[in-house]
């Protein structure tokens, strides 16, 4: 079931100017999460590949913001290519990202996308727009996390999470994503187009 903001009302989305990036990203005070938060996820995310047996030669990160990820996907895939796309003006004048929506990207595919903290920003029918989008830009693999209702009624420090979002049950995104993608647990998704084996307890269906 979608749902607007925790409060009820309809999310008054931020700027994603140097506050908010400052207050979420930056600010230890007050930040949602430690850069080894980071760090272990790009870990994560070569192990499962190196699993698998599947080369990265390109990395597309869409909605990277200040490109918390950047650094720690270049340590564990130092020969990809990575293209970094936001839609935040600021972000994209201070790190030189290409400027686009998620689900308003163009672009070639390539062998991992990554959409962090991203679609909880976006409408409906824009998130369920993203989720295609991802769908047609990944080669084999997504990482994919999102705010769900459920984070933030039990799992989320909401005095650092942002509140300004539009709230959905993970079951709605878990029905979107199937569509296009075979769930390998920890935010790790492979495309149905891959033709990479996986054995049958290891993907949730």
């Amino acid at each position: 079931m979608a749902k607007s903001a925790p409060d009820g009302g309809n999310p008054k989305i931020p700027q994603f100017d140097a506050d908010y990036y400052a207050r979420y990203y930056l600010k230890r005070a007050t930040r949602v999460a430690e850069p080894a938060y980071f760090a272990h996820i790009a870990r994560f995310i070569r192990a499962y590949c190196d699993l698998l047996e599947i080369d990265i030669n390109g990395v597309l990160d869409l909605g990277c913001g200040i490109g918390a990820l950047k650094n720690s996907l270049a340590e564990s895939f130092p020969r990809a290519a990575y293209t970094g796309v936001d839609i935040s003006p600021y972000a994209c004048a201070k790190y030189g990202w290409e400027r686009a929506t998620v689900d308003g990207y163009r672009g070639d595919p390539v062998d991992l996308v990554v959409c962090h903290d991203v679609l909880q920003y976006l409408r409906p029918g824009a998130a369920k727009a993203a989720i295609r989008n991802l769908a047609e830009h990944c080669g084999e693999v997504l990482y994919f996390g999102v705010l769900t209702r459920e984070d933030w009624e039990l799992n989320c420090d909401k005095s650092r999470t942002d509140s300004n979002v539009y709230l959905r049950d993970a079951s709605w995104y878990r029905s979107k994503l199937s569509r296009y993608f075979r769930n390998l647990g920890g935010g790790l998704y492979l495309s149905r187009s891959s033709e990479i084996a996986v054995y049958a307890l290891d993907y949730f269906d």
